[in-house]
């Protein structure tokens, strides 16, 4: 124990208030499929797509995984150009950014990840997940692709240097469209690299299409991460012109 933690202690009196540290290690346990291109090890580093399922795949079945998306594409024989991890979340619960880190450190350590080519995608409650890993690792990917998903506001301001494909259906009635639309709206108020397409007859079912799609893999392969340092300097520089206008505006009153 600390010097600090036994301080808190006893500082820890009945009536009053103290400091107090935890320090632990919370174990994750995870199953995900994996799947690694024809010609793996023929290079020294591929792209890794990041797949989140939605809500009806959870349990602790991997074959429920193969139900859409796609883990469902591979298993029907489609081939592609990327290291493809699809985990599972457990029955009841949500996709925790602090697990699928740590899925994703241990997937770098283990195979050949080209660390600046990073995507992330994932379906209904897996868009949601894609937006909030993206948000909490704002500088870890190279592209998004989140499906009828949707989250906070302030999310996105976060993540605004990261080119993002927003999909989602017009009579969606599990996640209604606006959940996409006002995230997009807030990018686009940022002037950040997002596109958003509508399915004007698609329900909550906005995915097949999507992943049927060869333009949205060509798309991915086109993008790399940004350089953090370069982002950073690029944020405190207009950080530094929206203070110089609030405080010009002060002057003028």
């Amino acid at each position: 124990m600390s010097g600090a933690s036994i301080q808190a202690e006893e500082k820890a009196q009945s009536g009053k208030q103290g400091a107090a540290e935890l320090k632990t290690t919370i174990p994750v346990n995870m199953d995900y499929l994996i799947y690694l291109p024809e010609n793996y090890d023929e290079k020294e580093k591929w792209p890794l797509m990041l797949f989140l399922h939605g809500a009806g795949e959870r349990g602790d079945n991997l074959d429920l995984v193969t139900v859409h998306g796609p883990p469902k594409l591979i298993k029907n024989g489609k081939q592609f150009p990327f290291i493809v991890v699809s985990p599972q979340c457990p029955e009841e619960q949500l996709w925790q950014p602090v697990e699928l880190t740590a899925l994703l450190n241990d997937i770098e350590k283990k195979y050949k990840v080209d660390k600046d080519r990073i995507y992330v995608t994932g379906l209904s409650m897996g868009g949601f997940g894609t937006w909030s890993l993206a948000a909490y690792t704002p500088y870890r990917f190279a592209a998004l692709v989140p499906i009828c998903g949707g989250g906070e506001k302030f999310w996105v301001k976060k993540i605004k240097h990261v080119p993002i494909w927003v999909f989602h259906g017009a009579k969606d009635g599990a996640v209604p469209l606006e959940r996409s639309q006002t995230l997009v709206d807030v990018l686009k108020k940022e002037k950040a690299d997002v596109s958003f397409t509508i399915y004007p007859e698609a329900g909550h079912d906005s995915w097949t299409e999507t992943y049927n799609n060869p333009e949205v893999y060509e798309w991915l392969l086109k993008q790399k991460r940004k350089p953090e340092k370069e982002v950073r300097a690029a944020e405190a520089k207009a950080e530094a012109e929206r203070k110089a206008k609030r405080e010009a505006a002060k002057k003028k009153k």
